[in-house]
């Protein structure tokens, strides 16, 4: 086993996953892509490919509702590669609060995607990195699940499970070369909220982002937040509530 790494892009097809997939192969790392949808799984590859003609790049099609196939397809992946593997995931669906509302059957579905999805692909392909003795794990959180806001409650739910099942599960590694890394990303318009932040109104580059998760994790950084501003806003929304309801607006 070469020195070199080969990332498991998991969500490859969402706009984070195919800019850290473009980061890591601009860092020379290869890429499998994992998603649902073959089609758009190959022109994602074929971007990458483009981008940087001398990297390996493969795609996996990755159902998340059929978590009995993940072990299986961490096996596929082992077999494209002969270098080290770690994992991104970016897996993730979203709904909007008043959808949820509408039909209680979309919050399931988050969850089986956000949550149970992550934790069973996850655990599968723990074995491996434990087998190789080493590699990273970074997952992308959001700050949604730090805080109940009115808006996006539903969702952040499952990303507060999600974070939760990680710091636990990142401990049973601690003795180990194997790193976890959460992100918690802005969730600022994510479900089709609008709030205000305290500290900056604009968008994040999710490309700026994708650079980032590979500086913290270089670093080990357990958890970390994207734009860094979020470290002193996610406190201030937990324990001041009357500050949320202040900087939000509901769109009509």
């Amino acid at each position: 086993m070469s020195d070199k790494k080969t990332w498991l892009v998991v969500g490859a097809c969402s706009v984070i996953g195919r800019a850290f997939a473009r980061e890591a192969a601009n860092n020379g790392n290869d890429v499998i892509l994992l998603d649902k949808d073959a089609e758009d799984l190959e022109i994602t590859a074929q971007d990458v490919r483009i981008r940087y003609p001398g990297i390996d790049v493969s795609v996996v099609e990755f159902d998340p509702f059929n978590v009995e196939a993940f072990p299986n397809i961490v096996e596929v992946c082992e077999k494209k590669t002969k270098n080290i593997i770690s994992v991104f995931s970016a897996l993730e669906t979203a709904y909007t609060q008043k959808e949820c509302g509408k039909d209680l059957g979309k919050i399931k579905n988050m969850f089986q995607i956000n949550y149970f999805s992550q934790i069973y692909f996850l655990t599968a392909v723990a074995d491996l990195l434990l087998k190789q003795a080493c590699g990273d794990i970074i997952v992308i959180g959001s700050v949604a699940g730090e805080y109940g806001m009115p808006d996006n409650y539903a969702y952040g739910s499952t990303k507060a499970a999600l974070h939760v099942w990680l710091q636990g599960f990142s401990e049973q590694f601690k003795d180990t070369p194997i790193n976890f890394t959460t992100v918690k990303v802005d969730d600022k318009d994510v479900v089709g909220g609008k709030r205000k932040s305290l500290f900056a109104e604009q968008g994040w580059d999710m490309q700026k982002c994708a650079k980032a998760c590979l500086e913290y994790v270089s670093k080990r950084t357990k958890v970390a937040y994207y734009p860094r501003y979020l470290a002193l806003e996610s406190p201030l929304r937990r324990f001041k509530p009357f500050w949320n309801r202040n900087h939000l607006e509901t769109q009509p």
